[in-house]
C-alpha cells in the first residue's frame, strides 16, 4: 500500500475541495503537492512623481509561514476555480471590494535554492491597477524602499517581474 492508510484516505475523501481547508491541513498538503498561487501586484506611479509604488499588506503576527511580513496580496487557486474566481475572492478579502484591473505578466517557477516555507508554489504574477479607495488595510511602498520584513520571494522575484512589465507596457495597460 502507498504511504498512509485507509483511515487517512477515507478522511481526505470527505474534504470539500471548494471550501477553505484551514491552516493545518493546507500546510500539510502544501508540502506534498505543487500549489498554484495567484499574486496580485498592484503598482502605481507615486502621486508626487517620485517613482513606482507597490501596494502590500502585512501578515498577522500568528501567521504560520511569514508572521508580520509584508507581501503583495494573493491566494492559492482552489480546485475548480479559474483566475477570475481567485480575483473575486481577493477583491473582497484583500481590497475591501475595490475594483481591480489585472493582466498576466509571468509564471515564477519554484526556486530550489530558496524554497517556500510551506511547500512548493508556482506563482502566477498579475500586474494590477487598484481603484483608489479609502479604508484599505495595506500600504503603498516605493519599490526601491520595501520594508525590511518583506516576504523574500516577493522582494526578489515577484515584485521585480511585475515592475519590469509595468515599465515596458505601462502605456498599453
Amino acid at each position: 500500500m502507498a504511504q498512509g492508510n485507509a483511515v487517512l484516505f477515507k478522511a481526505l475523501g470527505k474534504i470539500d475541495p471548494k471550501q477553505p481547508y484551514g491552516t493545518e491541513l493546507f500546510n500539510a498538503l502544501a508540502r506534498l503537492t505543487v500549489s498554484v498561487a495567484v499574486e496580485a501586484v498592484c503598482l502605481r506611479l507615486n502621486p508626487e512623481g517620485r517613482g513606482i509604488e507597490v501596494y502590500m499588506i502585512q501578515r498577522s503576527p500568528d501567521d504560520t509561514a511569514y508572521p508580520n511580513e509584508w507581501h503583495c496580496p494573493g491566494s492559492v487557486m482552489r480546485p475548480g476555480e479559474d483566475v477570475a474566481d481567485v480575483f473575486s475572492r481577493l477583491s473582497m478579502r484583500e481590497f475591501d471590494g475595490a475594483k481591480l484591473q489585472w493582466r498576466f505578466v509571468a509564471n515564477i517557477n519554484p526556486s530550489k535554492r530558496k524554497p517556500e516555507v510551506r511547500g512548493t508554489f508556482l506563482s502566477m504574477v498579475y500586474l494590477c491597477v487598484l481603484e483608489n479607495k479609502d479604508g484599505l488595510r495595506g500600504k503603498w511602498f516605493p519599490v526601491d524602499e520595501l520594508p525590511q520584513n518583506t516576504v523574500g520571494s516577493h522582494r526578489t522575484r515577484i515584485i521585480p517581474v511585475a515592475v519590469g512589465a509595468f515599465i515596458a507596457k505601462s502605456s498599453n495597460f
